[in-house]
Order: structure tokens, then sequence, then C-alpha cells
């Protein structure tokens, strides 16, 4: 059984790196025509006056375009995950400043945020801007999930291998159905409604995390909620 889970974990990750050197390839072939997009529309905007009937269209088109490069940005972010600052980086205090850049947010509203860090947590190695970014896309899908009302429950601790952390991400919400469990890092798969995400969320987090040297599961009980665990190595100074 055992072995058979390890090997399903294999293919997983395989299919992730082939996913994301197709992810790159695309994005690098859409770029080039969505540039020439914006530079026409922007032409054919500075030729219209302001009460031109195309000139309507031609806003439309533009936004449309920039929504697009967004998604490819994104393609990109999850195909190129480099770690350009590499340091000792306090997560508590990430999360910290998370949460305090988040708790004016109309999603946090009506939520309640606990917070249970362990004071003695070693720093970990890795960049710090980075991993803002996955705690950042972890609680923003957590609250989503719980839409509107609900408890969000953040944790650290030290793991049962004294080399690594251990980080977990609660939420009260909605759940994952069990045959959607396996998909949840692919790019672009999401049980969010359609306009809703992009499905590209989760799967940066996986990428940054395994680039930490991390690892990042989820598990999850529908109408329960779910629970995200990361580990991420020790920053070698801190090591015992």
């Amino acid at each position: 059984m055992e072995s058979s889970k390890r090997q399903q974990a294999l293919l997983a990750a395989e299919r992730l790196k082939a996913t994301g050197r197709l992810a790159s390839e695309i994005a690098h072939e859409l770029n080039t025509p969505l540039g020439g997009i914006l530079m026409y529309s922007h032409l054919l905007m500075e030729d219209l006056t302001e009460d031109d009937p195309c000139r309507e269209n031609i806003v439309k088109i533009n936004k449309l375009a920039h929504r697009c490069k967004i998604i490819v940005q994104g393609l990109l972010d999850f195909a190129h995950q480099e770690i350009r600052q590499s340091g000792p980086v306090q997560i508590n205090r990430i999360l910290h400043n998370v949460i305090g850049f988040l708790e004016d947010h109309v999603l946090l509203k009506n939520i309640s945020v606990e917070t249970h860090l362990d004071p003695t947590l070693p720093m970990v190695a890795g960049d710090e801007n980075k991993l803002e970014q996955v705690f950042v896309n972890l609680i923003v899908n957590a609250i989503q999930s719980m839409d509107g009302t609900g408890t969000l429950a953040l944790r650290t601790e030290f793991a049962l291998d004294p080399s690594r952390v251990r980080i977990e991400c609660s939420d009260t919400g909605c759940g994952i159905d069990e045959e959607n469990l396996g998909r949840i890092f692919e790019p672009f798969f999401t049980t969010k409604e359609k306009g809703k995400g992009t499905g590209l969320g989760l799967s940066i987090c996986h990428g940054i995390v395994e680039r930490h040297g991390g690892t990042i599961t989820v598990e999850t009980h529908k109408g329960y909620g779910s629970t995200c665990t990361i580990f991420l190595p020790v920053a070698e100074k801190d090591r015992g």
C-alpha cells in the first residue's frame, strides 16, 4: 500500500514537472502575439476621439488582452520559480505580515483568525517574498472556501524531523471532493465558479515550496474544511 502511494506521488510530481515545461512553452508563444495586440490597440485608441463609437470596443480589446497577459505571467510564475534571495527567513514574521495587510480586506470581515505560532521556531532557508506569496495564496484560498464566515487557523511548530519546520493553514470551509484532491496542484484546475479564479494559485505555491526543498500537502473533509501542511528545511545556522 505504501509503495503504491509513493508511486502515485512520484507520478504526480513528474506530471507537474512536464506540465511546467509545457506551460513555459505556451506562455512564451503567447507573449509575442499578445504584445502585438496591446500595441496596436493602443495605437488605434490614439487615433480615435473620445466620442468615437468604436473607441469602447478597442478599450474592451485592450482590457481583455491585459487579462490574458496576467494569465500568461501566472503560467511563467508556475514554470519558473527561481529563488533569487535565499537566506534565513522567519516564518512567524511573514505570517504576521500577511495577516496584517489582509486584515482590513472585505474577505476577512466575518472570519475568525486563530494563530498558534511557536515563538521558538527556527529560521528557514528561503526567499521571503516568494514564501509570502505562498501564504497569501493559501490564506485567500482558505477564506474564499468559507464563503464569508468561519475560522482560519494558522499554526507553526517543529516537525518530528528536527531539520524541518511545519506550517499549517486550516479552514472550516466547504472542503474538496475526494476525486479532485489529486489534481489541486495542477495549473488551471479550480473548483471555484467560472470567473472567480485562474486555477494557478496552488500550482504556484507547490512550485515555490518544492524549490525551497519543502513539501506541501492538503487534507480535506467535504463540508468540514481543509488543512494545508507545509514542511520547510531549517536554515543551516539554526540546525542542531
